[in-house]
């Protein structure tokens, strides 16, 4: 397992941070890791956009679903069973959230290993032999960030930005009703709550490891709120579906 993830993930990652240390970042890892994370982002954005939608059109049926929960409340078989047909009707999977998720957990460990590895002369010889390895290694960052180095302020900056991202998805995706019955309603409680526990999570496990990790972390963060954006535009360009009570 552990060389089957070196060599689709940590090896090309650390042979493309390297070129574009040596070409396109002007000898600055920190803007090397920001150009990766914006490469990666870019390759991950139709998941993540399908993603985003499917999220979106779960939350508008969450009136719809209640009515179903009403009707057969004593028929939990019953009641499932129309739920599932709802979403297979709006073509909507409840579990989709959860994918992005676990492709972006490897990629983020294989991030870490190779902002760590970038100011490691021996893992130089993981390069391809069509990439040079840098003649100077610059730790500094921006002029001012050590990336070896754990970091308090990205590290809060990198919780902010997770904060606003989430607040901003989950006022994009909350439908007229979201805001009734909201106790009831276990999609938004949950959402309520992602709102400030990523957020700590995010400053406490940046915190504890080097400065490359935030960025990282600042980085994808700043991608998804204007990828979130640019869903919306998309949105607002096409006309709401009413969702029919009467609709199975």
């Amino acid at each position: 397992m552990s060389e089957l993830f070196n060599t689709l993930l940590y090896t090309p990652f650390f042979n493309l941070l390297v070129f574009l240390y040596n070409t396109a970042a002007f000898n600055d890892f920190g803007i090397a890791i920001i150009l990766l994370t914006l490469i990666i982002r870019f390759i991950l954005s139709p998941l993540s956009i399908k993603t985003f939608k499917s999220q979106k059109a779960l939350n508008q049926l969450q009136p719809r679903i209640k009515e179903i929960q009403e009707k057969f409340k004593n028929e939990p078989q019953k009641q499932s069973q129309v739920i599932m047909e709802l979403y297979k009707q709006h073509k909507v999977n409840p579990f989709s959230g959860c994918l992005p998720l676990l492709i972006q957990l490897p990629i983020l460990i294989a991030l870490y290993k190779v902002s760590i590895a970038g100011f490691n002369a021996d893992s130089f010889s993981a390069l391809y032999s069509f990439v040079k390895a840098p003649d100077y290694l610059n730790s500094i960052s921006l002029g001012f960030f050590d990336l070896t180095k754990k970091n308090i302020l990205l590290s809060l900056i990198a919780g902010g930005t997770q904060f606003f991202q989430a607040k901003f998805s989950s006022l994009s995706q909350s439908s007229p009703d979201s805001g009734k019955n909201s106790n009831s309603n276990p999609l938004g409680a949950m959402n309520k709550q992602m709102l400030y526990f990523f957020p700590l999570i995010t400053i406490m496990v940046s915190m504890s490891f080097p400065a490359g990790l935030p960025l990282y972390w600042i980085a994808t963060t700043v991608f998804s709120i204007f990828e979130q954006a640019y869903i919306n535009r998309i949105k607002n360009e096409q006309p709401n579906r009413k969702f029919d009570p009467s609709d199975r």
